[in-house]
């Protein structure tokens, strides 16, 4: 069978990937909301959680979680609820709105977007085994206006090969969403047993 990563090269990885989050600029995770869910056809009901926000509760909202929760506190709840489900929906990254939203963020965070491509081609090889060339992973993964796309390369695993492909898109989300601010850091899975 496929020779897992070790132990150390994960931890090494995610030393790197520490650091690389460390020496990031820094975003406005509001903005990337309301760029995404703009995107996904929300516009007006993120601006209108916003306004809402800023006349009731003029404080400094960081995140989306914060922002979700003051809603509630104000007594905006079904706004505090339909973001929810949109973030929830972003998060899931199955439905063309959440396609829309996720490319946008890639178009705004492009540099993050392409180490989210490195994180994803990780988390299938720290979950089905290593490939023989993972830069042949790199170059047949892609994800555009019309979703993700995975090539020959992806089929090394046989008929663990969905299982990487599952674990690479959810790693691509999870990283793409933890730069632009709207989720937690992402862990690497763990690996399947033989």
């Amino acid at each position: 069978m496929n020779k897992l990563l070790s132990q150390e090269r994960i931890e090494a990885l995610r030393a790197i990937n520490a650091i690389e989050s460390t020496i990031r600029p820094s975003v406005n995770s509001i903005a990337m909301l309301v760029a995404a869910l703009t995107a996904m056809g929300s516009g007006e009901t993120i601006q209108r959680a916003l306004y809402r926000v800023e006349r009731r509760a003029p404080e400094d909202i960081k995140d989306a979680e914060e922002l979700i929760d003051v809603l509630y506190e104000i007594g905006e709840g079904v706004i505090a609820l339909k973001l929810e489900r949109r973030l929830k929906e972003l998060r899931e990254g199955e439905s063309s709105d959440a396609i829309a939203g996720l490319w946008e963020l890639v178009d705004l965070l492009p540099h993050d977007a392409y180490m989210s491509f490195g994180f994803a081609t990780e988390c299938a090889q720290v979950r089905c085994g290593e490939h023989p060339n993972p830069q042949e992973l790199l170059r047949d993964m892609d994800f555009d206006r019309e979703g993700f796309r995975f090539g020959p390369a992806w089929e090394f695993w046989g008929e663990r090969s969905p299982e990487a492909i599952r674990v690479a898109r959810e790693a691509f989300i999870a990283h793409l969403l933890h730069a632009a601010g709207l989720g937690d850091e992402p862990e690497y899975p763990e690996p399947l047993s033989d």
